[in-house]
């Protein structure tokens, strides 16, 4: 669970009749520094439990409600792949957590209703964003705030033309010439088959779009955000012939 929109910040909001908690800290994105995220949050829901006691929570209870947050503090493939900090809310039957582009201070809140204080600071910004930054040599899918760029891996999606025929055509004898030359007048890489001509390129880029486009829209599905396009301009019209996402008006590669 990792969009936080104006509605789900209702939908936390909304929550009552219980007890609450709610979990901020800063997360590492990479490196050996990483180890250290579920550390610190194994010692926060510690602290959470100690403080759910003295809220009068039986300590069963008290197990049963912090249950999903420490099995999600074991999974190490998780705190592998962070934002710079994370958000999470717990109540009986209920749990939610963000990673997010805000280094939140260690705190931990026990209360009648969830502490959203912190969270008002992202959500005054712009809000998340989706840039597709598409090439026939690479195709990236970003989620980007005002503050950050994090790369998605969406599963299903070819990361190249060359891999989206190899699946789509197992058969065809492709060559691929990708060597541009550096400087004015450079042109990009050329894929085709034997004897291929400007109409089967086209088709075969057609064909490597629909794949992406395939991809696209289970993740849009969860996450209904502005999708913008980024690549070199010839490719824009191919890509909305494939696609049925809703794309924002394209930008060019920096």
């Amino acid at each position: 669970m990792d969009l936080l929109s104006r509605d789900e910040l209702k939908r936390l909001a909304a929550q009552e009749d219980g007890v609450f908690v709610a979990v901020y800290m800063p997360t590492e994105r990479a490196g050996a520094e990483t180890r250290g995220n579920s550390i610190r949050f194994k010692n926060l829901l510690a602290k959470a439990a100690v403080l759910l006691e003295e809220h009068g929570v039986r300590t069963p209870e008290v197990a049963n409600l912090l249950e999903p947050a420490r099995k999600l503090q074991a999974d190490s493939d998780f705190w592998q792949h962070q934002a710079d900090g994370l958000a999470a809310f717990l109540t009986q039957g209920f749990f939610r957590y963000y990673r997010l582009p805000l280094a939140f201070d260690e705190l931990v809140v026990v209360t009648r209703r969830f502490h959203l204080k912190p969270l008002l600071p992202f959500l005054s910004s712009d809000g998340q964003f989706l840039v597709l930054a598409l090439s026939q040599n690479k195709v990236r899918l970003l989620r980007c705030t005002r503050y950050r760029e994090t790369e998605v891996e969406v599963e299903g999606m070819p990361h190249s033309l060359a891999e989206a025929l190899r699946y789509d055509d197992p058969e065809s004898q492709l060559q691929f010439h990708t060597g541009t030359p550096r400087g004015a007048g450079r042109r990009p890489a050329i894929h085709h088959g034997h004897g291929v001509g400007t109409d089967d390129a086209k088709d075969n880029i057609l064909r490597y779009f629909r794949q992406i486009d395939t991809a696209l829209h289970e993740v849009l599905r969860e996450e209904p955000v502005p999708l913008i396009l980024a690549g070199v301009g010839y490719l824009h019209p191919i890509y909305r012939d494939a696609t049925t996402c809703p794309c924002q008006p394209p930008v060019k590669p920096a």
